[in-house]
């Protein structure tokens, strides 16, 4: 695994874990939110993780509209 795909794992585990809470609250499944975790990283990796979040969850909400 590269030092990028590490990394990308890392933060989006991370992120998974602050937006637990959250994701149970709007009845979302890990996989999906994974995986838009995963594509928020994928973005913009170099970004701040509290920025990473914030589109996340923002993501979410949209994928529920």
């Amino acid at each position: 695994m590269s030092d990028d795909a590490a990394r990308h794992e890392i933060v989006v585990n991370r992120v998974m874990e602050r937006l637990s809470g959250f994701i149970q609250s709007i009845a979302m499944s890990a996989q999906d939110a994974r995986q838009i975790v995963s594509r928020a990283v994928a973005e913009d990796p170099s970004a701040p993780e509290y920025d990473i979040e914030a589109k996340a969850r923002a993501w979410m909400l949209i994928a529920l509209a």
